[in-house]
């Protein structure tokens, strides 16, 4: 028997579209380097200077880093004209250190002096990040007076990866501490103990700073989870999993700037030197070779512009939505969900769902996956609503601050968190406390 049934089918064209949303940076230098290979109408050519926009000046300086690293034909300053290697290795070459540090460089809002200061700084980092390069001597080879050169190092030092441009061990394990680890004992094991910490002599801390075994052991575990090498991470060839931002979130003014990243989304084109050869060529069927690679060009350049527009607009959305989050870290995190990102962008919550998936935004507090903004969260009576992670971070706070003698419970914990007007259950601690790897309260009690 015959049945009717309905049924949606979508349009090549759309298919492709949602492909190229759903892709990770990774999968996306993939494809892009596959369709600058194969297709010779597609192209990449260098930004124009023509009507450049305070807005678009930092990609044309990006692209100048990136084409003068990858000796893209060209006249230097010198006028010497340089070999063309295939186009995209602006694309899929690996992300360098001081590359990824540009590009944070220039967002910032800074004067020549101090991006010549920064560059330079940039320039003398080690392999594992530091800076080994003295004060004064930056001070001489940049011609500025020594506070400037200090004042825009701490710039740096507030760039990603946490502790990068540090002058020491210490300095550098300081730097990617919350402030109030810094100043607590964590902070005091590393100004004070570090040979006996790289020795694993905790019994030396516990009488060096007169504290008990279990909040020492609790500090240092937190400490072993810093990197005392920030700069190792980036390699000429970086590791399969290594996290690429899709964008960049940095102050700006009173409002949040959204920068995405053009080395993973470049700006496309048409060669206009095929589409004039399609209107010479006599024979058909190379005529009609031309035409069906400029289409598939057409669509590949609409596809990618369009993830690159979507991801800045629920960035920004999240920028929005998150704006404590990005002022003071992860203890304002709120409770956000994809219907909330889909309302204001007035789309379906399965477009953000693929916009979101495998994507990586860099923040003044990090890297961070999208995903890591959309959380569950507590009513909380007295003020704005917590999120599941900016409770963890309360609770690891709570255990950090406890009386050693009489350390918390997870019921005391859960009791303490519902005269703040934050109901959750001794169960839900629990669970949070493990995950955060903090040992029970039996096992944190000192035997002082």
């Amino acid at each position: 028997m015959l049945t009717v049934r309905q049924r949606t089918v979508l349009a090549p064209q759309l298919y492709q579209g949602l492909k190229v949303l759903r892709m990770g940076a990774a999968e996306l230098q993939q494809l892009i380097q596959s369709e600058l290979n194969e297709n010779p109408v597609l192209e990449l050519p260098e930004p124009v200077d023509t009507g450049l926009t305070a807005e678009s000046q930092p990609y044309r300086e990006l692209w100048n880093e990136y084409a003068g690293a990858n000796r893209i034909h060209g006249s230097n300053r010198q006028g010497e004209t340089t070999p063309h290697p295939n186009p995209v290795e602006l694309t899929a070459s690996p992300t360098t250190l001081a590359e990824h540090l540009g590009v944070q460089l220039e967002l910032q809002d800074l004067a020549e002096a101090e991006n010549r200061i920064g560059r330079a700084i940039i320039g003398s980092l080690d392999d594992n990040g530091y800076l080994r390069d003295s004060i004064a001597s930056l001070s001489e080879t940049t011609s500025e007076p020594p506070g400037e050169v200090e004042k825009v190092l701490a710039v740096i030092q507030g760039f990603d990866p946490p502790g990068i441009a540090a002058r020491s061990l210490e300095e550098c394990l300081l730097n990617q501490m919350d402030p109030g680890d810094a100043q607590g004992l964590p902070g005091r094991i590393v100004r004070h103990c570090l040979p006996q910490l790289g020795r694993g002599s905790i019994g030396s801390i516990v009488r060096m700073l007169s504290e008990n075994r279990y909040r020492v052991e609790y500090a240092i575990a937190l400490i072993r989870r810093l990197c005392p090498s920030p700069g190792s991470q980036f390699d000429t060839s970086p590791p399969a999993g290594a996290a690429i931002p899709d964008v960049f979130i940095r102050k700006s003014g009173d409002s949040w700037a959204i920068l995405t990243n053009r080395e993973i989304t470049p700006s496309l084109s048409i060669s206009r030197d095929c589409e004039r050869l399609v209107e010479k060529l006599a024979d058909a069927d190379a005529r009609e070779y031309i035409q069906a690679k400029s289409e598939r060009a057409r669509q590949l350049i609409k596809d990618v512009n369009q993830r690159r527009l979507t991801l800045t607009r629920v960035a920004r959305a999240i920028a929005n939505a998150q704006e404590e989050f990005f002022e003071k870290g992860r203890d304002s995190l709120k409770p956000m969900n994809l219907d909330d990102i889909a309302r204001v962008l007035d789309v379906n919550p399965s477009t953000v769902s693929r916009a979101i998936q495998g994507k990586y935004m860099s923040t003044p507090f990090g890297i961070f996956e999208f995903k890591f903004f959309f959380s569950t969260g507590y009513a909380v009576a007295s003020g704005p609503d917590l999120s599941a992670t900016a409770l963890k971070e309360r609770l690891k706070k709570m255990i950090a601050a406890e009386d050693g003698r009489r350390p918390l419970s997870d019921q005391k914990l859960a009791d303490a968190l519902k005269r703040e007007s934050i109901s959750i259950s001794r169960r839900t601690v629990t669970k949070y406390r493990e995950e955060l790897g903090l040992p029970a309260s039996w096992q944190r009690k000192s035997s002082a």
